[in-house]
């Protein structure tokens, strides 16, 4: 069974460092495999075979050519030498005694040959658009994880999508595939596969077509330089969808490959690259349910031993409010009981007594004052009463109607009279007054 060996694992198996060697050197075999690389020798080592470095000032690698391979480039009389600008080919792998990653070199040629029209036109559209920043990582497009539907442009009777049709088969044989029957080489190649790309963007969201695919087998400049016309490339820069591209062998970079969204070294890996592995997924979904499974566990453990501390906590905290309330009832229930109503009643008596007691005292106190001011006021006033001046040898005369007769003129002869005494009274009438 495949596995990447990045891909998070539960439990962990640990590896040698053999196999771990031998699985770089797999992937670096599998994913970049035969390349075309320029840079300047450093620090040759010319013997039976050949040893140097490949830099460019800004990265290096190690190159071993074997001595079999320097016999094939002897004969043209050509020795490259420190500091001289070549282009080799070759396989990237991985030297597992000495950990490091080299290129196992298959040809050498000096960088300054004389190159042909297409390989200028090539290199003058490639510094143009590299110029414009169509080559930049921040106008590609991610990549759909898991797509409805993906077009693929290309030959209908290549190899090319046989291949792509059978990984996406084996793969997830769910995701649908529209194949665009293009021609893929020849003068009318470029002006079909800018219009398939323009068609299919153009028709993509109508269709649910996640991504799109542009690829064929490889073959020598001539035929792969419809790709790298500039109105294939400007399409493939416009298209709102993504696109991976996947044209020749790894060792051929076209314009459309650099521009694209994603590169492929091969229309199996453009499959690969957008068609999700089922098998994969399976495995991913099983992992992720036994990771569940486990956290869901220990959750549930922490959570027990979570949850008898917070009872415990909320049992202590419950008693200890328990009591305070309890305190504070008893504390109301006093406050109550001193506010019951013969509790009031019996304070209220208790305090009318006092007042009905000091209003008695009072009452008397002032009864008694005004009593013997009566007194004193009723003595002076007997003093000074008629009483007391009949008394004293004085009479008054009233007429019948009893007014007091201050003058002799006020009676008649003949008038009926009272005179009042200290011990009586008596009758009279009058006969004359003088």
């Amino acid at each position: 069974m495949n596995m990447d060996l990045f891909e998070a694992q539960s439990p962990p198996t640990p590896i040698t460092v053999k196999d771990l060697s031998k699985k770089i050197h797999a992937v670096l075999d599998a994913r970049v495999g035969r390349v075309d690389v320029v840079g300047q020798v450093n620090k040759p080592s010319f013997k039976h075979h050949w040893y140097f470095s490949l830099t460019d000032g800004d990265a290096s690698i190690d190159c071993a050519m074997w001595a079999s391979t320097v016999r094939s480039v002897q004969p043209k009389g050509w020795k490259p030498k420190q500091g001289d600008q070549v282009i080799i080919r070759g396989t990237v792998g991985h030297f597992s005694k000495y950990g490091k990653t080299q290129i196992y070199v298959e040809k050498m040629k000096p960088a300054a040959e004389e190159k042909g029209e297409l390989q200028k036109k090539y290199e003058a559209l490639l510094q143009e658009l590299r110029e414009a920043g169509w080559f930049e990582e921040t106008n590609k497009k991610p990549l759909p994880a898991y797509p409805r539907r993906i077009a693929v442009i290309t030959s209908a009777t290549s190899a090319a999508v046989r291949d792509v049709i059978e990984t996406a088969r084996q793969r997830w044989s769910a995701v649908p595939l529209l194949i665009v029957n293009v021609p893929v080489q020849g003068d009318a190649a470029a002006p079909a596969i800018t219009k398939a790309i323009d068609c299919v963007d153009q028709a993509a969201e109508r269709m649910h077509i996640d991504a799109i695919i542009v690829t064929r087998g490889g073959g020598s400049l001539e035929e792969l330089w419809s790709f790298n016309e500039r109105t294939v490339a400007e399409a493939t820069f416009n298209a709102k969808t993504p696109i991976v591209a996947a044209i020749g062998h790894e060792s051929d970079t076209s314009i459309i490959e650099l521009v694209a969204d994603h590169r492929a070294s091969t229309p199996t890996q453009a499959a690969m690259v957008l068609v999700p592995d089922a098998g994969e997924l399976t495995q991913m979904v099983d992992h992720f349910a036994s990771r569940l499974r486990t956290t869901m566990q220990r959750v549930i453990e922490l959570g027990g031993g979570r949850m008898a501390q917070l009872s415990s906590t909320l049992d202590a905290a419950m008693t200890s409010s328990l009591h305070k309330r309890m305190r504070y009832i008893s504390i109301l229930n006093e406050a109550l009981q001193a506010k019951r109503p013969h509790a009031v009643l019996r304070k209220r008596q208790e305090r009318f007594m006092r007042i009905d007691a000091s209003l008695h005292a009072a009452m008397t106190r002032t009864l008694s004052m005004r009593n013997g001011h009566i007194e004193t006021l009723s003595g002076r006033l007997e003093a000074i009463g008629p009483r007391a001046v009949l008394k004293r040898g004085f009479s008054l005369t009233q007429s019948a109607d009893g007014t007091v007769l201050r003058s002799a003129k006020e009676v008649n002869d003949g008038q009926e009279l009272t005179t009042i005494l200290a011990d009586g009274t008596i009758k009279s009438r009058v006969e004359c007054t003088s």
